[in-house]
């Protein structure tokens, strides 16, 4: 009988082994060498690619944000080169991303893409727009991403808008064709339920819709919000309708993370 049948793997007793929950917080003792942090610097160190995440315009990008006072809410470095991991993985063409900020993880996924790729990304701030675009021109983007200003839903839903249809409609591409390859939600989490919704309409068959922010401390499991944190019923809204649809328009995952960012995660579909 092998060791592994027996019970153990390694010299590791499985049976009375127990993983830890969480990694160590910076007040435990062992936090000076086992830290999630310091986990996510060290996979920064060794797998951080130079068009990616060790692109040194992204720091300079973060460095324009920071000085113009903008929230520390991006993504993380490892964070963004999985995004463009999906990206490439799935030959992603169009791209839509709901919530700009300084661009960070906007210019992930456009460096995903083909030279002859499109993606855009709104943004309800002016001035995230523009340091956004200043990032843009700083990373040499091309395909370069289109900024749209305003109001996520007020844009989305414009009969008359950018938006009306999803791409390819009016190149006449077949209707499993038309729409975005890939969706990218991180914007305000109480409009998660109507960015969702949007999502599903403009991408094709086979795409993929992201949110990130999935988790939130695991407070999506709270029947009610709790003062002082990010509005989670969206979120809830949107488990709900996956539950409610039965799997007959998408199938999706939630994955939670901790790291650099603490505990939180992603959702990820494809639309069926």
């Amino acid at each position: 009988m092998s060791s592994a049948t027996a019970g153990t793997s390694r010299g590791v007793d499985v049976a009375t082994y127990h993983r830890p929950h969480f990694p160590p917080d910076s007040s435990s003792e062992e936090s000076s060498t086992l830290t999630a942090a310091k986990t996510d610097k060290y996979l920064e160190s060794r797998l951080s690619h130079m068009e990616y995440a060790a692109d040194p315009s992204l720091a300079r990008g973060q460095e324009r944000a920071n000085a113009a006072g903008m929230p520390k809410i991006s993504v993380s470095p490892m964070q963004g080169q999985f995004l463009s991991v999906l990206a490439r993985g799935m030959r992603a063409e169009k791209i839509l991303e709901i919530g700009t900020l300084a661009g960070y993880s906007t210019t992930f996924l456009a460096r995903s893409l083909p030279s002859h790729g499109r993606i855009d990304t709104l943004e309800f701030s002016p001035l995230h727009a523009r340091i956004a675009q200043e990032n843009f021109i700083d990373s040499d983007l091309y395909p370069f991403p289109t900024i749209h200003i305003g109001p996520a839903l007020d844009i989305l839903r414009d009969p008359n808008g950018a938006f009306a249809s999803p791409p390819g409609t009016e190149e006449g591409l077949p209707v499993d064709e038309r729409g975005y390859d890939l969706c990218f939600i991180d914007a305000d989490k109480g409009g998660y339920y109507g960015y969702w919704l949007e999502c599903l309409r403009l991408t094709r068959k086979g795409g993929m819709i992201i949110l990130d922010n999935a988790i939130q401390d695991g407070r999506i499991t709270l029947d009610k919000n709790v003062e002082g944190q990010h509005d989670v019923s969206g979120l809830r809204k949107v488990y709900d309708w996956v539950k409610e649809d039965g799997g007959k328009t998408v199938l999706m995952s939630g994955i939670q993370t901790v790291g650099g960012k603490h505990w939180d995660g992603f959702a990820i579909a494809v639309k069926l």
